[in-house]
């Protein structure tokens, strides 16, 4: 950048150098937000104007915000789930004898998540805390709140998870689906009805660190908003970013991606360091921005704040100088409130190449949107997972009721990335995990979803065929799952089976009309950009799910079967059954 300050009382004007091409833009009041100054406080030009109008108008196409309407109705169910909360306070009171208690110490709901950022899609759920005064215990929320919520007319699917890392009621209130945690303030005998913010940090002397991490979501969401330029704006990036993540295949924070508080942060911090760009040009300078940026250094949006005083001193924040655990993590994305903590702590060598693979080829394609060569939705254009591989790993998760589904498929999904883990140690193989599980009808399950992972294998040098043993990396993470602790209870009730698929022989609901290719050659795609499509491939790929067998009389190898053990019948695959 080249900046012009005339003395002589003339407009401020910035001059960004783009190669050859230079652009002049109007500078804005110098501020600065966050922890250093702003890159730029350049003013969005007019090309960037005709852009952001063209993007709005195709994401209100693509992603569409809920109504006025529903949003009055999801309102109406806040309202409700409060006076359910606040009533349940009041009989616990009262069963420990305390009457005149019962009248005053109330309870509050907050909302968090994406409903809290104003980013609410249709059908998305709620995230909710409920927060309680300190003679109300977690044991009653789940023993006493769980049923009262089940008796409700308005009430189903209730399902209620105790032993989760953030413990948690998920359920449907008036068909709106709610995710709804507990905190109780033990400062508190009383929640005022005028409290209406949790960010002082005092709320958090001597509080456990389940009721902490509950709490931390909507602090978190209240720091950034408050830490950004324009709210507005700031919502309208997220908006695109969310939309373009998920449908990249790298929204997960349990799969090693990112969750939605990394992107929103990500985001954030974009916004402070350009706070006059608009939508348009936020969304350019995101990719570019985090393309280069020095993963040794952390975003953060504040400074990381260490408590001297007692009853806080406890928390662990993250601190690379002092954890040799924090210095070990790729991309570090520090979350805003006290106690500071990482939100991408389970990122991979893997999900990080994926991750920046995703960013570089969206950057290449912004410079096609700029040029007028395509559309703004050519950026999030989904990917074609079940396109893009000739063999995936496919783990199929059964259980027989909703509260042991949603028990079983977490543990699943919270071991999954040390499948990742132990793929990236086979030579010559990629993984690709997909996020974006797939539910299913089976026969004998009532509750089914499938999760998938791609496989790339690279010939080494020399070869003719592409070989690989999955054996001994699959029975290491069956062992791994049938490890969960509560397998003993719900004996009977769950299954997980695994196989390696080829493309061709994807079941029907994971392969879309618009991603079925003919048999045969499956071409390959460097990073799916419009006019750059590499040459097709027919390198052959053997997946050796067994141990390796010898050739047969005439040196050809055998055709391999699929993940089971010897004695299992190959259409079962290989399970974990309790």
């Amino acid at each position: 950048f080249q900046i012009s300050r005339p003395s002589d009382g003339c407009t401020v004007t910035e001059m960004e150098v783009k190669g050859d091409v230079k652009v002049a833009r109007q500078m804005g009041p110098e501020v600065k937000f966050g922890v250093t100054d702003p890159i730029s406080l350049g003013m969005p030009t007019e090309a960037e104007l005709a852009l952001d109008e063209q993007l709005h108008e195709e994401m209100k196409s693509d992603a569409p915000l809920e109504t006025e309407e529903k949003m009055r109705f999801r309102a109406e169910v806040l309202i409700e789930l409060k006076r359910i909360c606040q009533q349940w306070v009041q009989e616990e009171c009262i069963s420990q004898g305390d009457e005149d208690l019962a009248q005053r110490a109330g309870a509050k709901i907050f909302t968090f998540g994406s409903y809290r950022l104003g980013l609410i899609s249709p059908g998305s759920d709620i995230d909710v805390l409920c927060v309680a005064p300190k003679n109300i215990t977690r044991e009653s929320f789940f023993q006493a709140l769980v049923p009262k919520l089940q008796e409700h007319p308005e009430v189903t699917d209730v399902t209620p998870v105790p032993d989760a890392y953030t413990p948690i009621i998920k359920m449907k209130l008036s068909s709106v689906e709610i995710d709804l945690l507990f905190a109780r303030l033990s400062s508190m005998t009383e929640i005022p009805e005028d409290l209406e913010s949790l960010n002082d940090d005092n709320l958090l002397k001597n509080l456990d660190d389940k009721t902490v991490r509950s709490l931390n979501g909507c602090r978190v969401a209240d720091h950034i908003l408050s830490l950004v330029p324009n709210a507005s704006r700031f919502r309208d990036t997220l908006r695109f970013i969310k939309l373009w993540a998920k449908n990249r295949g790298i929204y997960s924070n349990v799969l090693g991606f990112f969750g939605g508080i990394s992107w929103a942060i990500l985001v954030a911090r974009l916004c402070q360091l350009y706070p006059y760009f608009n939508t348009a040009a936020l969304v350019k300078r995101f990719f570019k921005l985090y393309e280069r940026w020095d993963w040794n250094n952390p975003v953060v949006l504040t400074h990381i704040q260490e408590k001297e005083t007692p009853g806080l001193m406890m928390f662990k924040i993250w601190n690379p100088k002092a954890n040799p655990q924090d210095r070990m993590h790729l991309m570090p994305i520090i979350t805003p409130a006290f106690p500071c903590m990482n939100s991408t702590h389970n990122v991979s060598e893997t999900t990080k190449r994926i991750i920046m693979t995703e960013i570089s080829r969206a950057n290449k394609v912004l410079e096609q949107v700029e040029q007028g060569k395509c559309k703004w939705r050519e950026v999030y254009r989904p990917l074609p997972f079940f396109a893009q591989h000739k063999i995936y790993i496919q783990i199929e998760v059964l259980a027989a009721t909703p509260q042991v589904f949603t028990k079983w498929l977490g543990w699943i999904e919270s071991k999954l990335r040390q499948l990742v883990k132990h793929f990236e140690q086979i030579p010559s193989v990629s993984v690709r995990p997909w996020p974006n599980h797939l539910s299913f009808q089976d026969p004998d399950w009532k509750h089914a979803v499938s999760v998938f992972m791609g496989l790339t294998v690279d010939k080494g040098p020399g070869q003719q065929t592409h070989s690989v043993d999955l054996r001994r990396t699959v029975v290491r993470f069956v062992e791994i799952i049938n490890s969960w602790p509560d397998m003993s209870q719900h004996t009977g009730q769950c299954e997980m089976r695994v196989r390696d698929v080829r493309r061709r022989d994807l079941p029907s609901y994971a392969v879309p009309d618009a991603e079925k290719k003919p048999k045969g050659l499956l071409r390959a795609y460097t990073d799916d950009i419009p006019g750059e499509e590499a040459a097709p491939t027919s390198a052959p790929i053997e997946v050796q799910s067994v141990e390796p067998r010898p050739a047969d009389s005439e040196g050809r190898k055998r055709k391999l079967e699929p993940l089971v053990p010897k004695s299992a019948p190959v259409q079962e695959g290989l399970k974990v059954r309790k």
